[in-house]
């Protein structure tokens, strides 16, 4: 074991990192007694990666013990004013330029969604000490917009009871819990500490009585016991008619359950159901069929975007017929919707965890653009649709309009603006073309009329076969290819790396003619303001 002792002189503790098997572990205990322990393979001066931090600056002018037990010294661990790669954050080659990506670190399941008092929250699980899942702590980033966001400190760090899994947020407006003030409703978190052992996984509170500048965990935690093996992600809704707040949470298999609670501590069961096909990271929310308030359905959702539809008395849901999903193929995870959006907004958004890798890049992953969902009625049948928030068409550059071009097979129309940001929409009459679609910075995007075929590159589903039109929205970015189709009923979220600089993008069609009815080829600007 090494040790070492650090004046924090500076905000944050700078920590070089190797890539590869993770197999060292750290100590940091700061004066006061907090005690911060993780995994990392440390790098040393001769040899390191990159760079990862932990921000220390509530210990300004104090020290910490720094011990750890693996194969590097501790010799290039040392405080600094900046967290690593300041003047490069942002610009790295493959950093998505319009989706959420943490500085540093690992990033999967979004978490605590929620909006307070003008600004949007999205927590996140998140391994600030490497660029792999683990160390699961919660990550915190806040906006105006949901696109432009700032990255703020970790937010909840693993303690006794766990490390910090999926969880949401709400606003305890009246203030139930006894966990605010009069002035400021406090903001609640509802979490999974994960224990050692699959039967040690429990649900637990934390809470910001200020607006969400300070977060702190409850005394009485847990305040949901093990239910069953591994049981996790507590997505908690207030149900209004009932006058109590309503978790779900996943148990076991492809079995979750409903809980109630008069005051977001005490709960009580309420209602077992099975989501088949589909593990963990539960939502739960009512929707207006076509926009009718008079008309209304609630939606169980799992995380590969498995869904049921049906009626909620307040302690039970019933569906209404089997499960449908909303991606049959592709990368968007876990998703979680906003809570508390304002009551003029009048949208269900939710956003999903890309599983992408960034190939050398010192962070891992990213969010999903945020999505509105409805549900419509198709064929005899109540689905879910969605499509991006329209917030996305403020990042809109140059764009490219086309009416009524002629799609001779063989011979494509070339769009006349490129970018490697791009935000396209196109209504394609088939004709007598047995396939038609878009090459997209060398990905094809295309349906294949004879099959029903909908493809994305190597990601495929299934619309419906013999379409005389097909339209398509597709948004692209650094290492994401995007599409919407069949109204919005289908999604294919591709993750694909692609090779830098821009080209246009050609529409096409094969075994025949076919008409680009319309279209528009947006660029899009970077959400970030240091990107080059």
């Amino acid at each position: 074991m090494k040790h070492t002792t650090i004046t924090i002189e500076h905000p944050y503790l700078i920590l070089p990192v190797r890539r590869g098997p993770v197999q060292g572990r750290m100590r940091v205990v700061a004066e006061g007694g907090e005690v911060r322990e993780f995994d990392i393979e440390l790098g040393d001066i001769a040899a390191s990666d990159y760079e990862v931090f932990s921000d220390f600056g509530a210990h300004l002018g104090k020290t910490v013990q720094v011990e750890y037990e693996g194969a590097a010294s501790l010799d290039a661990v040392h405080v600094a004013a900046e967290p690593p790669g300041a003047a490069e954050l942002y610009r790295e080659p493959l950093r998505p330029q319009f989706h959420f990506s943490s500085r540093r670190g690992w990033l999967n399941d979004p978490n605590g969604l929620v909006h307070y008092d003008g600004t949007y929250h999205l927590f996140y699980q998140h391994n600030p000490y490497g660029t792999e899942w683990g160390n699961m702590h919660w990550g915190h980033a806040v906006s105006s917009d949901m696109l432009h966001w700032r990255e703020g400190p970790v937010e909840l760090y693993p303690d006794e009871l766990g490390t910090m899994f999926t969880g949401c947020a709400v606003v305890a407006r009246d203030n139930p819990s006894g966990l605010g003030s009069g002035s400021h409703p406090p903001i609640v978190l509802l979490y999974t500490a994960a224990g050692k052992t699959r039967e040690d996984f429990t649900q637990c509170l934390a809470f910001s009585a200020d607006g969400g500048a300070t977060w702190q965990k409850y005394d009485g935690n847990p305040v949901l016991p093990q239910e069953a093996p591994a049981n996790r992600d507590p997505k908690v809704i207030w149900h209004a008619p009932t006058g109590r707040w309503v978790m779900a949470l996943y148990l076991h298999k492809t079995e979750y359950a409903l809980y109630a609670s008069p005051d977001l501590i005490h709960w009580e069961k309420t209602c077992h159901l099975d989501l088949p096909r589909c593990t963990e990271v539960p939502d739960f929310f009512p929707l207006a069929v076509d926009d009718d308030p008079d008309d209304q359905r609630w939606v169980f959702w799992g995380a590969n975007t498995t869904y049921l539809t049906g009626s909620f008395d307040g302690r039970t849901f019933t569906p209404e017929g089997g499960p449908k999903r909303l991606q049959p193929a592709g990368l968007h995870y876990a998703a979680q919707t906003f809570s508390d959006l304002p009551a003029g907004d009048g949208r269900r958004i939710m956003m999903g965890w890309m599983r992408q890798g960034l190939p050398g890049m010192p962070f891992s992953q990213f969010m999903s653009v945020p999505h509105t969902l409805h549900l419509r009625r198709h064929g005899g049948e109540v689905v879910l649709t969605t499509a991006p928030v329209s917030e996305l068409e403020a990042l809109r550059a140059a764009t490219w309009h086309a009416e009524d071009r002629a799609l001779a097979a063989g011979a494509g129309v070339q769009a006349e603006v490129a970018s490697e940001l791009l935000d396209i929409e196109a209504t394609i009459e088939l004709g007598g073309a047995v396939a038609a679609g878009m090459a997209v910075r060398g990905v094809d995007v295309w349906y294949d009329r004879r099959t029903g075929g909908l493809y994305n590159g190597s990601y495929g589903a299934q619309i419906a076969a013999g379409l005389d039109s097909v339209t398509l929205r597709v948004l692209v970015d650094r290492a994401s290819v995007e599409v919407f189709a069949d109204d919005g009923r289908v999604m294919l979220a591709g993750g694909i790396v692609l090779a830098p600089g821009s080209e246009p993008v050609r529409f096409f069609a094969h075994g025949g003619d076919a008409r680009l009815r319309q279209a528009r080829v947006s660029t899009l600007r970077p959400v970030w303001p240091a990107s080059g």
